[in-house]
């Protein structure tokens, strides 16, 4: 019995390295009598169109006031006289019909804020502010 403890406190330190890889860091938040635990695991990219991603990247670098611009108003894509002036950006959402949406909806994942960005500010994200 004794032995098979042994193994057993053995194989468990040799496991745990294993298993926490799998894991990535825990929140511990406590209010009175709750507590909650939230582990954060990095995002997949399995269900992201990389490529549209690197498309973007090559048109922001070619036009940098038009990846200005969206980034201060993403709903752009959906001005008709913004996209004539714009070829490159027509080219783009005509090459990838689902970047519409996923610009006006998803910004952080295409651009960085920038002054003037509503949709980085906690008003949109419905936190208030703390004066």
């Amino acid at each position: 019995m004794r032995n098979a403890l042994y193994l057993f406190v053995i194989a468990a330190i040799f496991a745990s390295p294993a298993l926490a890889q799998d894991t990535g860091p825990v929140i511990v938040e406590k209010h009175g009598n709750t507590t909650t635990e939230t582990e954060f695991k990095t995002a997949g990219t399995t269900n992201l169109n990389m490529q549209m991603f690197k498309d973007f990247s090559i048109l922001k670098q070619n036009d940098p006031e038009v990846a200005l611009q969206l980034a201060r108003n993403p709903s752009l894509v959906e001005n008709q006289a913004f996209l004539q002036k714009n070829p490159a950006l027509q080219a783009f959402l005509a090459k990838y019909p689902d970047a519409r949406d996923e610009l006006q909806t998803n910004p952080g994942n295409f651009m960085t804020p920038v002054a003037g960005s509503k949709w980085a500010s906690h008003e949109a994200a419905g936190i208030p502010r703390h004066k």
